[in-house]
């Protein structure tokens, strides 16, 4: 049984830059004929895998196996394809949420949803299972509910783009969604003031593409104009129109566990709505990039998702979204250096 290799090999597992020299078994639990397991790998990160006697990960396909080991909901259940860090299956009208990389500390997307769970605009979470493991409780798996006759919002905003078609009354519509969702967290967790962390940030990424240099001192000086504090409160975190769903009625916002490449730690500390507001923006532009729009579509669109939010664009919004772009080119150089001029754009007209 070839752990390390499934795992070197899975979608879900995460540090894809550095090899998997060693794998223990951190608990093991009956499945039928599997074995699901909690491994721990290269010493420190932990990974949930449902596993036949060859050593290969079922959970995709036999899914109900992990349900009856998890005394989850059962029933008829299908995995949702294309995911990478998750595994979500569908059991009648819910939802099961499998989290494949486990990390310490209740999950953002459990801890906000529970909270939360009156919003018109989010899944509510009927129930969740954890472990202990060093002592410390990790979420295994969520329920809630499952939102059906629902397009994803990237594909959905992508149609209208790819006819050039206004997507102004369905922009506002999420704007007011994002809104809702919002003005929910500020009530539902504590709310008060920071410092931004642009700087640090800045620093960051231009350390990983050389792109980025040229723009340095332009973005510093940008980011040094702006005021000392902002506004913070929970946030999703890591809002794009992939990360939401359009019913009939109204949009859905998904997934709250935020940026998966950061420490939990980060995810679940208090950040500024724009950052959420920013990555809408963003999201519009490569919607019109990759439809091969004009960019009047977006700004159009980003005009009203702002007007139906109920905010104006200003130096500090441009600085999220700034970040944001920033934070696209170094993903682009790593991952798609063919898209690395959509957010390159984006960089030159904020800071000219």
């Amino acid at each position: 049984m070839d752990l390390a290799r499934m795992l070197a090999d899975a979608r879900f597992y995460g540090a894809k830059s550095e090899p998997v020299d060693a794998v223990d078994i951190v608990s093991e639990t009956p499945a039928g004929d599997a074995r699901l397991l909690i491994l721990r790998v290269n010493g420190r990160h932990l990974y949930q895998v449902l596993v036949d006697a060859d050593g290969h990960d079922i959970l995709h396909d036999s899914p109900e196996l992990y349900l009856a080991a998890r005394h989850l909901p059962q029933g008829e259940a299908k995995a949702i394809d294309g995911e990478q860090s998750n595994t979500s299956l569908i059991v009648d009208d819910r939802m099961v949420k499998v989290f494949r990389h486990l990390e310490p500390g209740l999950n953002p997307d459990v801890e906000l949803l529970s909270q939360i769970a009156d919003c018109p605009n989010i899944a509510p979470v009927r129930d969740w299972v954890s472990e202990t493991i060093d002592g410390e409780e990790h979420t295994l798996a969520m329920v809630q509910d499952f939102v059906p006759d629902a397009d994803d919002g990237w594909r959905y905003a992508l149609g209208f783009a790819s006819h050039a078609a206004p997507f102004g009354p369905e922009a506002s519509l999420l704007g007011e969604a994002t809104r809702c969702v919002h003005e929910a967290l500020a009530g539902a967790f504590p709310v008060g003031v920071d410092k931004p962390s642009f700087l640090r940030s800045l620093d960051e990424l231009v350390g990983r593409a050389a792109v980025l240099e040229e723009f340095a001192d332009r973005a510093r000086a940008f980011y040094e104009g702006l005021g000392d504090e902002v506004d913070v409160q929970r946030v999703h975190g890591d809002l794009h129109l992939g990360q939401v769903l359009r019913t009939p009625d109204t949009y859905i916002l998904i997934d709250f566990e935020g940026e998966p490449a950061r420490p939990l730690t980060e995810r679940r500390r208090p950040d500024s709505p724009l950052r959420d507001v920013a990555g809408i923006l963003r999201s519009l532009d490569y919607a019109a990039h990759v439809a091969g729009v004009g960019p009047e579509w977006a700004e159009a669109a980003g005009d009203a998702f702002l007007e139906g939010y109920g905010v104006e664009r200003s130096p500090l919004l441009d600085a999220y979204v700034l970040d944001k772009a920033l934070y696209e080119v170094v993903y682009e150089s790593d991952n798609r250096p063919d898209w690395v001029d959509i957010p390159l754009a984006a960089v030159r007209r904020i800071l000219g």
